[in-house]
């Protein structure tokens, strides 16, 4: 009798072992350098090998919202080379270093996520580590350690997020442009005022003046910026008959949020990325310095509803807020 409720025991022990091994949200192929991730509620691939068409470090594609069935990355179209998220351009008080999302990155696959490091270079002499990591039921979330081996002033790192055709996009502005901050939502359509030039929202004067130093007019891919409203919240999202894809981050570290508006895809530029944008840090590395911060995005059937927007950014913050925002650089032990 014992021998049978031991048989049992670890019948259901293997068993239960098994389901959890086969819930894990990620499956890693060395070979492809391919990470499929599957939730409740999205799934896809990100592909980090460069040596495939895309040419991209770190390259999102076939993301599905599960329940409706809708693809979220821009696939087989114009913007299908960037994918749906990467780290994008490394820019400086008026300068420009280089694009992470095509620089090599060191991989280190986790059950849960990946762990991407771009180790310094000459043209960017910063250490710059990204986790990515896929939660229950919709959220990629993003945890970014910056080390500086040089002085850089108004260090940026540029988040951008592309979306597939039929996404609009949205933010959340101040109601009033002097006083408290109330945040409100609009959505971006095309005028003259702003066409063929992508709309920024600034945190602040700070941010506004750091979009316009002439940064973003060095590199490749250069552009100018519509200086808009502030920002009412670090967030901005593309919606599609229901479903959103919501971008977001910390306010002490987003300076600033952009958003292309929709207009004529065919031959607007702007309109034809659909994009999300972070500007990250702006502000003054010293040599020796260690930054981190943390971004999220989420993906689901919210309807463009404000109030969910706002919980889902509480959320956001409620987790990340307990994380330090500095950390100390130590030498690395040199073995014989």
């Amino acid at each position: 009798m014992n021998y049978i409720k031991k048989s049992f025991l670890l019948i259901f022990i293997l068993t239960a072992f098994l389901s959890g091994k086969s819930q894990l949200p990620c499956t890693w192929n060395a070979e492809e350098k391919e990470l499929k991730f599957s939730l409740s509620h999205i799934s896809g691939v990100l592909n980090l090998d460069t040596q495939q068409g895309h040419g991209k470090s770190h390259h999102f594609s076939n993301v599905i919202h599960k329940p409706t069935g809708m693809k979220i990355s821009p696939d087989g179209e114009r913007m299908a080379g960037a994918g749906m998220l990467n780290f994008f351009r490394v820019l400086i008080e008026g300068g420009y270093l280089t694009e992470l999302r095509v620089e090599e990155a060191l991989l280190e696959p986790q059950d849960d996520g990946i762990i991407l490091t771009w180790m310094p270079t000459i043209r960017r002499q910063a250490k710059v580590e990204v986790k990515f990591t896929f939660r229950e039921p919709n959220i990629i979330d993003m945890d970014m350690w910056v080390e500086t081996l040089t002085n850089y002033p108004a260090f940026e790192i540029l988040l951008s997020a592309y979306l597939a055709p039929g996404f609009e996009s949205g933010v959340y502005v101040a109601k009033e442009e002097f006083g408290p901050v109330v945040p409100e939502q609009i959505r971006l359509v095309d005028q003259p005022m702003i066409h063929g030039i992508w709309p920024f929202f600034p945190r602040d004067e700070a941010g506004a003046n750091l979009l316009t130093d002439g940064r973003h007019q060095k590199g490749r891919w250069f552009w100018r910026m519509a200086i808009g409203r502030r920002y009412g919240l670090p967030l901005a999202f593309f919606s599609n008959d229901g479903v959103d894809a919501i971008l977001m981050g910390r306010p002490e570290d987003v300076y600033a949020v952009g958003a292309t508006y929709k207009g004529d895809e065919e031959n607007d530029n702007v309109a034809g990325h659909r994009s999300l944008y972070l500007s990250l840090f702006g502000e003054d590395f010293k040599a020796g310095e260690g930054r981190r911060t943390q971004m999220r995005m989420i993906i689901d059937d919210f309807g463009s509803d404000p109030e969910k927007h706002k919980e889902l950014y509480r959320s956001f913050l409620n987790d990340v807020e307990s994380l330090p925002r500095s950390f100390q650089i130590n030498p690395v032990m040199k073995k014989e």
